[in-house]
């Protein structure tokens, strides 16, 4: 007499398969978003952009970044070698994993909030600190030359800080501005402009937005795509341990 497999163990079995699938999908999402992850980590550590105007070091968070991206794709790995070698051990090692790096994550934000506020206090001095040294250093002058130039910005907050003999120490004459500063940069086009009532009548000579925007817009991007990617693998997770948690329950009976 055959083996007879009843309705239900044939519905129970497509549950499994369907539950398994979408396991081994979430787990896949959760590897590859993990290493776009340690992509944006690496590119954070190497690139120097700005880096001069900002005084609060950003490594600690990108560290931080790195290895939980490392875990974040472990656990997604195990969750690929759960379903390829059907080892039901590995179940515990991945749900430690997901604990571990679902807890960082929350710290990461709270620390990423932190910093962002406190680094951003510090730009506006930096660049004034800049401005400052503007005549007596080569680096510096290429430096500031080279963001207002190429981010169409002047002065800190406004072109009017070129003005500001206190903020200069004398070092600059406050009745012009750097050649930087003109839209469209000729020899001498800033002399002369660095007052309110002329630059009131400028309406295309020169760049009327400060540089602490720019660099402002420019530093909350990288957070908001690393927040998003994180975000994302974070969502991914979370579905690997429902899914999981769903799953579980067919394993003791097929495999």
């Amino acid at each position: 007499m055959g083996y007879h497999i009843s309705g239900t163990q044939i519905r129970e079995r497509k549950l499994e398969e369907h539950w398994r699938r979408l396991f081994t999908a979430s787990s896949i999402f959760s590897t590859v978003a993990s290493c776009f992850l340690i992509g944006a980590s690496i590119t954070l550590y190497t690139d120097g952009k700005y880096q001069q105007y900002f005084n609060s070091t950003q490594h600690p968070l990108v560290y931080l970044l790195f290895f939980v991206s490392w875990f974040g794709a472990l656990a997604g790995f195990l969750g690929v070698c759960i379903v390829t070698i059907h080892s039901y051990k590995l179940f515990y090692a991945m749900n430690i994993m997901l604990a571990l790096v679902t807890t960082a994550k929350i710290a990461g934000v709270c620390f990423a909030l932190v910093y962002r506020v406190k680094t951003l206090q510090g730009v506006t001095s930096q660049i004034e600190e800049h401005m400052a040294n503007y005549s007596s250093s080569v680096q510096v002058k290429w430096d500031l030359d080279n963001l207002q130039s190429s981010d169409k910005c002047c002065g800190a907050t406004t072109p009017l800080d070129w003005s500001n003999d206190t903020l200069l120490q004398g070092s600059w004459n406050t009745s012009h501005l750097p050649d930087s500063c003109c839209m469209v940069i000729v020899p001498g086009c800033g002399e002369n402009k660095a007052n309110a009532t002329v630059l009131g009548n400028l309406t295309q000579a020169v760049h009327k937005q400060g540089c602490y925007e720019v660099l402002k817009e420019w530093f909350d991007f990288r957070i908001l795509v690393i927040g998003s990617i994180a975000g994302a693998t974070t969502v991914g997770e979370a579905v690997m341990v429902a899914i999981s948690t769903r799953w579980i329950r067919f394993i003791e009976l097929y495999w």
